[in-house]
């Protein structure tokens, strides 16, 4: 007893399973018979190497050889609660702690049986490491951002399917299919599921320094403004994963070349042109349909080549010589030159 016969702090707690030991240790430790409470609730399992992953702590011998004996239990889980859980997990400062202890287990295979196909698959990238050493480097490198972790953990999820002579043709396309799959079974929002799909569908791109202006805001308009950042994200991520520098590919400059093309509000969609499809049809007589639609769309890539042409007059004209033909052409000047000239 404390001074005055007041109980003191130690003997205030009760720890009949030695819980403030393994906290000292830094170790996670099922109570009782791991095999009983992982049966009672299989989430425990993958909560267990979550919270490696976000406490810094290691997982004690026993309950880990439990989880490897009873990994098959969570097949059974729903896919809201393996989902709230390998968020948790990507949130970590560094996620592949637990993504190891997944693999290792064997509840990667059970959670995520496209990605436990990568241990082994081969890589050119840094020396010694597989497909799997290089999807953890990149999650490991990826801001905290959801979305870019997700899309880091799935990057590569395609490669399995398509090894072929040593390499991967066509990976990001099979990718996207599996990774916007995998995020239906843990019932993740479809919104959610298009955007990680989105990236990994287009982090294959290779920007060169001598692309035009024009180039720089075709792929704006194909990977769409608001995931352009994300985009940058992964690949640098991506690239850290290969064993490179986060700049690899002249990320920097590509990077400041979009923000000048944002800047200066380039035209990158059928809404931002001077004329609508309304005006086509008011002014030239054009009904509803694919002749519209694909006027539309040219007449957008003209002005994403050369954005001085997006001016109501000068966009009629261009789409009345579509309309009448060469010899409309021939006949209407002005227009005749300035079409030539945007493409």
């Amino acid at each position: 007893m404390a001074w005055g016969g007041r109980p003191s702090v130690e003997s205030l707690f009760v720890d009949p399973h030695g819980g403030r030991a393994d906290l000292a240790r830094r170790l996670l430790r099922a109570v009782g018979d791991p095999d009983r409470r992982f049966h009672e609730d299989a989430l425990r399992m993958v909560r267990a190497v979550r919270l490696a992953a976000t406490l810094d702590f290691e997982i004690e011998a026993e309950t880990l050889a439990s989880i490897g004996r009873n990994a098959e239990l969570a097949r059974h889980l729903s896919g809201e609660r393996i989902a709230a859980e390998l968020l948790k997990l990507l949130a970590a400062p560094r996620p592949s702690v637990g993504l190891r202890l997944m693999e290792e287990t064997g509840l990667l295979a059970v959670i995520a049986p496209d990605l436990a196909r990568q241990p082994g698959i081969p890589q050119n990238k840094v020396g010694g490491e597989d497909l799997w050493d290089h999807t953890l480097r990149t999650v490991d490198a990826a801001p905290n951002r959801t979305l870019v972790r997700l899309a880091a953990l799935l990057h590569d999820v395609g490669k399995p399917d398509t090894l072929a002579e040593g390499h991967f043709h066509g990976h990001e396309t099979a990718g996207a299919t599996m990774a916007r799959e995998f995020l239906s079974n843990l019932h993740t929002s479809r919104a959610l599921q298009e955007r990680v799909a989105h990236l990994v569908q287009n982090h294959m791109f290779s920007y060169q320094p001598n692309w035009s202006d024009a180039a720089v805001r075709r792929f704006i308009r194909k990977v769409g403004p608001g995931s352009i950042d994300d985009l940058l994200a992964l690949r640098a991520a991506d690239n850290e994963g290969s064993g490179l520098s986060a700049e690899a590919g002249l990320l920097p400059e590509l990077g400041r070349r979009v923000r000048d093309e944002l800047a200066a509000h380039a035209v990158l969609g059928r809404n931002q042109l001077a004329v609508d499809g309304n005006d086509l049809r008011s002014e030239l007589g054009i009904p509803p349909g694919r002749l519209l639609g694909r006027m539309l769309d040219d007449l957008t890539e003209r002005v994403i080549a050369e954005p001085a042409l997006n001016d109501r007059a000068i966009l009629l004209e261009l789409a009345r010589a579509q309309v009448d033909g060469p010899a409309g052409r021939e006949s209407d000047g002005p227009a005749s030159g300035r079409m030539n000239e945007a493409g």
